[in-house]
């Protein structure tokens, strides 16, 4: 612990029992790397946080007092005595002022210059304390917002620090909020901007409840009720710090639109309502959802006027065929002016309504622990299952990876429908990755070395091809699961019930299917998605908008090396579609090995009635922005 100057006062009965109280919480709650706290230390201290609580610009709570005026620290920056100095510096600034946040305002428009200190990477560390950054003159953002927090504190002003891990961009950042006037307001340390126009809040709206690591937290002192600790920004390589915090990632996500489209012959059939029931009340506390009646292809205007994030087109079998695909493919770039995908969307279908009742209500997979693959795949892809059959040479090679890490394979050019059949009994896979010569009717496994047919309701094996021979059943799933085909031609056509996307979608219980419905040469989209989805943990549905978008944005600014490469631009820009709940966030664990050097990122805005730009990128990318979208890419 640094010296500390030592206040004297003098203190009433009940003064002293209130001292007591907080002397009591500060020890209670202080984190092992304080103790012993010097007890002259804890007391000053006390004393100095309750007289700057008496002279504050508002009042507040003691609970608000307790976790957010009287702690010595914000995280876990080196101990400072600050208190007395700070109070005589700054108390001028803030005189007259009449609430908390003005003050606060106040304080971050004046005092960087009076303590000397600028952000700048160069900085030390990231959690520095104040007087170690004003030792060097600078900090990092969290190093700003400690000595802010500090400022605040010592005049009585409840503050805390904020955080996060950025959803879509390389990176971190913390702020500050204050309390004031009853709630907790943003304030952007060290930027003098204006509270509705800070930078960072549209990074911030794209944070994902979801996943504990891209979720936002503010700091306290105390235990959160639900004994959450913040993620790391400052702990690497820890996944989560000691610092207790309350997850406040609704506070700053939006809530997007989600549009259900459905015709009114669907709507009228009762066991098809309660699919479009279902899928709006399982986001119902996370978008703003709204059920239309209309024909899928008719439903441009409604979609004009309600700017969905998300659109599901709710429809029977009998409603689509490829003509509807390539419609819906072209009117879903037409919501707005600009010559890209208008939001992240999908069809929800199935052979009967039970199969999509079950799609429209069930958030499985989640995390996806298992992969079965009849293409090239990593082994650390996953920490669960892995198996594979391999396209490339030698011919036939196979392998298959357990959760523990075992891996074993071979080769066996007669029996890989064998292989496929086992794997998917023994594993039971969360994921299909596939690629290969597929049809509406079968998949192949590589180098036609055997057939997966859809007959009568189910998938069958032959180590033959054709539809003439006799198949083996394959055993029916327990695990709901999503089907990337990134590399299969026709395999996503509906032509009639018993094709293969109906029975994956039903004996397979797949929930999302993502492929093919034209036959190609070309795979720009396919291969990119599981680009997106594979080695950058963005979920199965946001994966195949982001490489469609990334498509889009080479056409859109000929970034194409010759005649050849824009045909198939041109060609895959209309082959793939989506099946599913597009809002479910299917997602793979990212891989540790990912390159975010040469992939685009993709910057999906909430909400599209605002209009965006992306500023602050960091040095070395730049920004592409459309409306509603924008791809960050590393500079050339």
């Amino acid at each position: 612990m640094k010296n500390f100057q030592i206040v004297f006062f003098f203190i009433s009965f009940s003064a002293f029992a209130t001292l007591e109280r907080d002397v009591d919480f500060l020890l209670r709650y202080a984190p092992s790397q304080d103790m012993p706290l010097p007890g002259g230390f804890v007391t000053n201290n006390c004393l100095l946080a309750a007289r700057a609580r008496d002279t504050a610009p508002e009042a507040y709570a003691d609970e608000i007092y307790l976790d957010y005026v009287l702690p010595y620290s914000v995280i876990r920056e080196e101990r400072d005595d600050w208190r007395a100095e700070f109070r005589e510096r700054f108390a001028p600034i803030v005189a007259g002022c009449t609430n908390a946040y003005e003050a606060a305002v106040k304080l971050d428009r004046s005092i960087w210059d009076l303590v000397g200190v600028h952000y700048d990477t160069r900085r030390d560390k990231a959690r520095q304390s104040p007087r170690h950054s004003m030792r060097i003159g600078m900090a990092s953002c969290t190093g700003i917002s400690i000595i802010l927090i500090d400022a605040c504190r010592a005049l009585g002003i409840p503050a805390r620090l904020v955080g996060c891990n950025w959803t879509t961009i390389p990176g971190n950042h913390s702020w500050v909020e204050v309390w004031s006037q009853g709630r907790w307001r943003v304030l952007a340390s060290g930027e003098k901007e204006r509270e509705d126009s800070i930078w960072f809040l549209d990074y911030a709206a794209m944070a994902d409840s979801a996943r504990i690591d891209k979720r936002i937290y503010a700091s306290r002192y105390s235990p959160s009720p639900e004994g959450t600790r913040f993620w790391r920004t400052w702990d690497y390589p820890q996944d989560v710090s000691d610092v207790p915090a309350d997850d406040v990632t609704a506070k700053y996500v939006i809530k997007p639109r989600y549009a259900i489209i459905a015709s009114r012959e669907t709507l009228a059939d009762s066991e098809w309502r309660i699919a479009a029931e279902a899928l709006a009340a399982k986001h119902d506390n996370e978008a703003l959802c709204t059920v239309v009646a209309a024909t899928a292809t008719d439903a441009l205007a409604t979609l004009r006027g309600l700017k969905p994030r998300y659109v599901a087109f709710l429809m029977r079998p009998e409603e689509f065929c490829t003509a509807t695909l390539l419609e819906l493919k072209s009117m879903m770039r037409e919501i707005d002016d600009d010559p890209f995908d208008d939001a992240i969307w999908g069809i929800v279908t199935g052979p009967d309504a039970k199969t999509v009742q079950r799609i429209a209500s069930s958030r499985s997979p989640n995390e996806i622990g298992s992969i079965l693959a009849t293409t090239g795949v990593s082994a650390n892809v996953v920490t669960g299952d892995v198996a594979c059959i391999s396209d490339a040479y030698p011919k036939g090679e196979w392998w298959r990876k357990s959760s523990t890490g075992l891996r074993w394979g071979g080769k066996c050019t007669n029996e890989v429908a064998s292989v496929f059949s086992s794997a998917w009994r023994d594993i039971d896979p969360e994921c299909l990755l596939t690629s290969s010569h597929a049809t509406e009717r079968n998949l192949e496994m590589p180098f036609s070395l055997g057939n997966l047919v859809a007959t009568n309701g189910v998938f069958a094996t032959t180590s033959k091809l054709g539809m003439a021979h006799d198949h083996t059943p394959i055993a029916g799933p327990l695990n709901e699961k999503v089907w990337l085909a990134a590399g299969n031609c026709l395999i996503a056509n509906h032509i009639d019930s018993s094709d293969m996307l109906m029975t994956a979608l039903s004996f397979g219980k797949v929930n999302q299917f993502a492929g093919y419905f034209k036959e190609t040469w070309f795979g720009f989209v396919g291969w990119n998605t599981w680009t997106y989805f594979g080695a950058m943990g963005y979920s199965l549905s946001l994966s195949h908008y982001a490489a469609n978008q990334w498509l889009l944005k080479k056409l859109a600014l000929g970034e194409h090396s010759d005649e050849n490469e824009f045909a198939g631009l041109v060609w895959d820009r209309d082959a793939t579609i989506f099946y599913g709940d597009p809002m479910h966030a299917a997602r793979i664990k990212p891989r540790a090995d990912a390159q975010y050097d040469t992939l685009p990122q993709i910057v999906v805005f909430p909400d599209s009635t605002r209009s965006h730009k992306v500023t602050n990128v960091p040095e070395d990318f730049m920004a592409f922005c459309a409306d509603d979208f924008a791809i960050i890419e590393r500079k050339k």
